[in-house]
């Protein structure tokens, strides 16, 4: 597999049609643009698109997924 091919997308940023605030949606690892979305349980809403793409960091670091460069390209 390719590198392309091996990245997936674990949340998308969802706008909420009545409020207009913006929350943390988590997919599959299967999804795939077209699909369905599954039933929404957000904990936390932001009040624009720009707080909740500024959120993304602290997200991710809470699941344990930020990826630290390093100098040695073995590692």
């Amino acid at each position: 597999m390719s590198e392309a091919t091996d990245q997936t997308m674990k949340y998308t940023i969802f706008e909420d049609p009545v409020t207009h605030r913006f929350g943390y949606l988590p997919l599959s690892s299967r999804f795939v643009d077209g699909d369905r979305l599954p039933p929404i349980v957000i904990e936390r809403w932001f009040e624009s698109h720009k707080a909740a793409v500024a959120g993304l960091s602290t997200l991710l670091a809470d699941e344990e997924l930020v990826c630290v460069p390093t100098d040695d390209p073995a590692e």
